[in-house]
């Protein structure tokens, strides 16, 4: 409850922190508190538990270090080290409450498929928020803090009341616990901008949700030698296609309404990736193009400059190559002088470019062969229990 109660106020407490505090105190908190853990857990080894295998106290050291190696790898958006403080401490509540009951191996996997669940509904609750974004990777960061730190238990502790047989209830909950991790999995699957549509058109309670960004889209993955890596609804030929035949149509259109003074949020809600992609594909790459060229007049830090040049050349090299028509018409082809500086400035920026105009996650499948996946893997673990449960004898 204190880690989804700290979702709607997250935002404004970070903003508040880097200006007052600045950014480093995210990674500097978590970093102390890492250590500090590890020294009250080698005090309780070498005093309290007595323990003299060396394995365990490699195993914690190792453990230690990946939470240090992430949460300095997480310093450009260091806030996300503290999901290793929320989630570490979780995995600790969820192995302490289930061990009254489970007392086998299976209370680890057990434990992590919990703090996996908690995890997906935090950034559920993320998404609903205004200016908050759905992220597997979020997901991905919170289920490996709470995995470490049960990995730290299991072969660096290794508690001595996890001693037991595997009996009936480990396995129902395990399953259990499988089963509706993997249904969670399809319904955030599901949750494409279409979706979002049809539920809201009935449900006008949640008409709200339409201006969230999309949860999942289905979308190609295009990669380019010059530009780096794109995600579109439309493939590459069906790109050229709409903008050779429809571009001058909605270049003008999208002019008046750009001119009318609309604002970037009502533009997008317009354009919505279910009523029109290809218009909206534009409208977001010429809205982050242009954005991060005013962060370029507005920033006075040098890094900031480089990152913001470097994202506007490479969305504008999209919108020249897969949009042209459109962007010509529109009247927003940007001068030869702009984008020679932009490179200038860009070719500082060593990383290679991923545009994230959108959360387009999913690239090889569609939504019948997911849940099909997803249902044929449930049928398997149930099977699979059942066969389980009658060999064991309590």
């Amino acid at each position: 409850m204190g880690i989804f109660a700290t979702v709607p106020v997250a935002r404004n407490l970070q903003v508040f922190v880097y200006n007052s505090l600045g950014r480093e105190f995210f990674t500097y908190t978590v970093l102390f508190f890492i250590f500090a853990g590890l020294t009250i857990l080698l005090y309780l080894f070498i005093f309290k538990l007595r323990i003299k295998k060396i394995s365990q106290y490699l195993w914690l050291f190792a453990c230690g270090s990946v939470y240090v190696y992430y949460t300095i790898k997480l310093k450009e958006h260091p806030e996300e080290a503290i999901h290793f403080l929320e989630y570490g401490l979780l995995s600790y509540f969820v192995f302490m409450a289930l061990s009254r009951k489970i007392r086998d191996w299976t209370i680890y996997i057990t434990s992590a498929l919990l703090v996996l669940f908690v995890g997906t509904i935090d950034e559920f609750l993320q998404w609903m928020m205004p200016n908050r974004f759905w992220d597997f990777r979020d997901i991905g960061l919170n289920t490996l803090a709470g995995g470490i730190f049960l990995l730290g238990l299991w072969k660096g502790v290794k508690p001595k009341i996890i001693c037991s047989p595997v009996k009936k209830i480990s396995a129902k909950m395990l399953v259990g616990v499988i089963t509706v991790n993997l249904l969670l999995l399809g319904l955030c699957l599901s949750n494409t901008p279409c979706s979002v549509n049809y539920y809201t058109e009935r449900l006008n309670i949640l008409s709200w949700l339409r201006n969230e960004e999309s949860m999942t889209e289905l979308a190609y993955k295009h990669r380019d030698s010059e530009l780096g890596v794109f995600y579109s609804r439309l493939n590459l030929k069906e790109l050229r296609e709409v903008d050779l035949t429809k571009g001058k149509l909605y270049g003008e259109t999208l002019s008046q309404d750009i001119n009318s003074e609309m604002t970037d949020k009502e533009l997008i809600e317009i354009y919505n990736p279910c009523a029109n992609p290809f218009l909206y594909e534009f409208t977001v790459h010429l809205l982050r193009r242009d954005s991060n060229l005013k962060e370029i007049t507005e920033s006075s830090n040098t890094y900031e400059r480089i990152k913001s040049s470097n994202i506007a050349l490479k969305e504008n090299l999209i919108l020249e190559r897969y949009f042209w028509n459109t962007l010509m018409y529109s009247g927003h082809v940007l001068p030869d002088e702009l984008v020679s500086d932009l490179k200038k400035t860009a070719s500082l920026w060593k990383e290679d470019y991923v545009s994230k105009t959108g959360r387009l996650v999913i690239t090889s499948f569609n939504l019948r062969s997911i849940w099909m996946t997803i249902l044929t893997i449930l049928a398997a673990v149930w099977l699979s229990g059942m066969f389980w449960k009658r060999r064991l004898n309590n």
